[in-house]
């Protein structure tokens, strides 16, 4: 017999408020976000499907004040079902398939007291860690008309420190079964809400700049993840203002107890349901919690899909996701459990796949000193310096990778890419050989040799690299502080400290 599956998101007409510490909720009926870039299309990849942001942080914020303005929240009586987005599987041989990959949780880098009442040490960080993910996307008839939703996300270590695990039925489709690019997105770690409607956002908002769902053909419950990648706040990362959960992917043993957690609509608060686990009928399996779907004092209800399934052995030691809470089957609550497939859309989400340079990839550029390459002032012409600045989340900090074979690739500026400034316009990290130094210039047809770059992974340094350019084999380089970037010499066979590099 087949039972039907209940999903625990909570859905609303119209996008909700952009918080400060503490405020009220807000409606809107028919706004639209303020203009931004063009829409980037919905792309496939190993084991899911992705999508970027189509605006700034700056740009994501109006969007949600502009909602906030405009009045207040009313129930949307229709439902957000779960679906089939399709995509390669895994390949074999990716790092880490068919392997246990686990990471430890993460404190928070920021110094401050808790802003949680004493609870035992796990618990206590897992509120700060679990959030709420306000989300809004245009109604595919009448775009005019913005619906709103609510689930719960929870930040999972990361080489970024910016991502947060959630759930795909969370996330908004259109009928072809694609992600809507237009979607927006906010996550609110810590977040309740007062009897009074009293909010709260004790660590403040973060926009997204990426989202990736796991694929699956059959649209089975059993994998039903998503990831968001979210911009940082005033240069801060999410990871390190809240802590981050620890993660493990290709779990095959079941823990003796597991944790859920969520943030429901019917209370707004912070709640865990504690299960004895089993195997689900699904394959690959889910993870099934014996003693009835999570209620009483422990209510997952709507709006708490996409909260954290953690093993429970290991929980007072320091909270370990190994899945996201989907629902329920079976009258028990259910969770999706993490596999390759999941591995490989959070690899991709970050924004590092490992570390690791490839096509069609949007990253940062981190220098050892812990800048970033920068398009200076966001220009927009051709033969605009690029320097290193600390980060700020902006979109004239991030790099999109072309491969144009033989190992190099064109580096092209998202911002300007973003602006419509792309095909023979397009600009991209340059040498300029007049002067030593690298700018943000005009493609020269495919891209000429001082346009083409390599990178070469150092020695010794997992996840750094050198950059280089194809005329002469020069690297880029950084100042100690925050300055031009530099085109010269290696220095060495890895080559110096200032010219080594992450992508992020």
């Amino acid at each position: 017999m087949e039972h039907p599956l209940r999903r625990h998101v909570v859905t609303l007409a119209l996008a909700t408020a952009g918080l400060a510490a503490v405020l009220p909720m807000a409606q809107v009926y028919a706004a639209t976000p303020p203009p931004g870039p063009a829409a980037s299309a919905p792309r496939t990849g190993d084991g899911g499907v992705q999508a970027r942001a189509t605006g700034t942080d700056a740009q994501q914020r109006a969007f949600w004040a502009e909602h906030e303005k405009n009045g207040s929240l009313r129930q949307f009586t229709g439902k957000l079902p779960d679906w089939k987005p399709k995509a390669d599987p895994p390949r074999p041989k990716e790092p880490g398939a068919g392997r246990t990959v686990e990471a430890p949780a993460a404190a928070p880098q920021q110094k401050g007291k808790s802003r949680f009442a004493a609870g035992s040490p796990a618990e206590t960080r897992l509120r700060a860690t679990t959030g709420r993910i306000q989300i809004s996307w245009p109604d595919e008839e009448n775009p005019s008309t913005w619906w709103g939703s609510a689930c719960t996300g929870n930040v999972i270590n990361s080489e970024s420190k910016d991502v947060i695990a959630t759930a795909r039925h969370c996330i908004p489709h259109d009928k072809q079964g694609r992600i809507i690019s237009k979607a927006q997105y906010q996550f609110i770690p810590g977040y309740s809400k007062d009897a009074d409607g009293t909010e709260h956002a004790p660590y403040g908002t973060w926009t997204f700049r990426s989202v990736g769902v796991v694929s699956d053909s059959a649209g089975q419950q059993s994998t039903d993840t998503a990831f968001l990648a979210l911009n940082t706040q005033n240069g801060t990362h999410v990871q390190d203002k809240v802590g981050a959960s620890g993660y493990r992917f290709g779990t095959t043993s079941l823990p003796n107890q597991v944790v859920i957690a969520g943030i429901p609509a019917n209370s707004n608060q912070f709640h865990t349901c504690v299960r004895q686990p089993y195997w689900g009928p699904d394959n690959p399996p889910q993870i099934l919690g014996r003693g009835g779907p999570c209620n009483g004092d422990s209510e997952l209800s709507g709006g708490a899909s996409g909260g954290p399934l953690l093993d429970g052995d290991t929980f007072d030691s320091g909270p370990v996701q190994i899945g996201d809470f989907s629902g329920s089957r079976l009258d028990d609550a259910a969770a999706a459990v993490w596999r390759d497939a999941a591995l490989a859309v959070f690899r991709s989400v970050q924004g590092t796949d490992g570390g690791q340079p490839g096509h069609d990839k949007v990253t940062t550029l981190t220098n050892a000193n812990n800048n970033l390459a920068d398009l200076y002032a966001y220009r927009t012409d051709s033969g605009a310096p690029v320097h290193t600045y600390h980060a700020t989340g902006g979109q004239n900090q991030q790099w999109h990778l072309w491969d144009k074979g033989e190992g190099y690739f064109l580096i092209e500026n998202r911002y300007t890419e973003q602006q419509g400034v792309t095909g023979a316009e397009a600009r991209v990290l340059d040498y300029n050989f007049s002067n030593g130094t690298a700018w943000s210039h005009r493609v020269n047809g495919t891209g000429s040799d001082n346009q083409l770059w390599r990178f070469r992974a150092t020695t010794g340094r997992p996840g750094w690299y050198t950059i280089r350019s194809k005329r002469g084999d020069l690297c880029l380089g950084a100042p100690e502080g925050e300055g031009q970037l530099t085109v010269a010499p290696c220095g060495t066979t890895d080559g110096l400290d200032s010219q080594q590099w992450k992508l992020q």
